[in-house]
């Protein structure tokens, strides 16, 4: 190989290493948004539930009847987070059982994941008699 040969593969290397790593990224950014999104849905919870068990306890401490048309709109918020958050968490398995793994960086990189990366050939140097120094 020339050095034009080695250059051009070691830019081609770099840039299926830099795509890849785009990729990556795209994909962890994804998944970091799904889950801030998982703990907003979970904070709703959290209070929807403190709402639900004030206003049971409320209807329990006075003795009234218990209302269930009062507490379905909260019940109805949770199942709705719960759902959300069940859709996010498989969104976030399918990422990340998509994402590129080592095997795919090697392939991108020519080589098998199963092989050792290949060695470069070593750059030979020929001198002629006139390169070479001379006794002063």
């Amino acid at each position: 190989m020339n050095f034009s040969e080695n250059l051009e593969n070691a830019r081609n290397f770099a840039v299926n290493a830099a795509q890849v790593a785009a990729q990556k990224a795209k994909v962890l950014a994804a998944i970091a948004k799904a889950n801030v999104t998982i703990y907003a849905e979970e904070d709703k919870i959290r209070k929807a539930e403190l709402q639900l068990g004030k206003l049971y306890y409320r209807d329990y401490a006075v003795g009234e009847e218990m209302d269930n048309a009062e507490y379905l709109p909260w019940c109805e918020k949770i199942d709705e987070s719960k759902k959300l958050i069940a859709e996010l968490k498989d969104s976030i398995d399918d990422m990340k059982a998509g994402m590129a793994n080592d095997a795919d960086v090697a392939e991108a990189a020519g080589e098998t994941a199963d092989e050792e990366p290949k060695a470069e050939e070593p750059v030979v140097i020929e001198l002629s008699g006139d390169d070479e120094p001379k006794a002063e």
